[in-house]
């Protein structure tokens, strides 16, 4: 039978063994002391696997594609006495210079120009949601409304809510990353913020060119042995401080993307990798 005092160096004696890891996992996995990362249960049982969000900025106009505006046809190059915040100047309307039908078994609107998407084994696959409405007709405000739904930019993105609604089930990658092309997009890192949310929800953006996260492997004079005793070292101080200012939720956030980032350098470079892909 032990005393307290025996359970206090088995405890200690912990910090520097393998125990330590093995005990670490289990209470994180009985959710005792969790990341903010942690899954979480869903409200109702998902019936999909995964979702896959194509933005594509700079895209054909809906009215275009698969929105027909017959009104907006009729009013083709008349002028528009429409006003829209600071706009000047001689304004008239454009109306698509495309034809529509319906396609399929559920009549689906569709341009005369998709030759493909019209097969009916296609488009009855499809569902075409029309009740987005835009406010802005500036670029960067109307893509923060896309991804944050508020035109300033300064809400939680979507992905920044399924990561803090669902939490990630696996803790050595983000559970929001962002995949861009090319450049980016008008706005920047806005379109991907955490907003008010914890910063551990911010995405995280994997670059289109070259390695898609910088310095992710260390230099060649540091191995892992010496990375994780700095980063202890590191912790410890952070924790310090911590301490002495609770409530910096910024720093908590930080030391944790450290460790996460510790995690990556063994994981990433595989997951990244295509070139086993067929």
């Amino acid at each position: 039978m032990s005393t307290p005092g025996t359970r206090r160096e088995f405890l200690y004696g912990l910090g520097s063994s393998l125990g330590a890891v093995a005990m670490s996992d289990l209470l994180a996995r009985e959710g005792v002391g969790a990341g903010p990362l942690a899954p979480k249960p869903a409200m109702h049982e998902p019936r999909a696997k995964a979702c896959i969000m194509l933005f594509m900025e700079g895209g054909p106009g809906h009215m275009d594609t698969f929105d027909p505006k017959p009104r907006l046809t009729e009013l083709h190059k008349k002028e528009s006495k429409l006003t829209r915040g600071l706009e000047t100047g001689f304004k008239f309307f454009v109306g698509s210079p495309f034809k529509f039908r319906k396609v399929g078994q559920s009549g689906i609107e569709m341009c005369d120009q998709w030759k493909h998407l019209a097969d009916p084994v296609v488009a009855d696959e499809l569902c075409n949601y029309r009740g987005c409405q835009a406010e802005s007709l500036n670029h960067p405000e109307a893509l923060f409304h896309m991804n944050t739904g508020s035109r300033l930019g300064a809400d939680p993105a979507l992905g920044a809510w399924a990561n803090y609604g669902l939490g990630t089930l696996n803790e050595n990658l983000p559970g929001y990353v962002v995949m861009t092309e090319l450049a980016m997009p008008q706005g920047g890192p806005g379109n991907w913020s955490n907003g008010f949310l914890p910063a551990h929800y911010q995405g995280t953006r994997l670059r289109p060119a070259g390695s898609p996260i910088l310095d992710l492997s260390s230099p060649a004079f540091k191995d892992r042995r010496h990375l994780r005793r700095t980063l202890d070292e590191l912790a410890f101080l952070n924790q310090k401080h911590g301490a002495e200012h609770p409530g910096h939720g910024d720093l908590a956030a930080r030391m944790e993307s450290y460790e996460l980032a510790y995690r990556m350098q063994m994981t990433v470079p595989e997951v990244v990798d295509l070139e086993s892909e067929s």
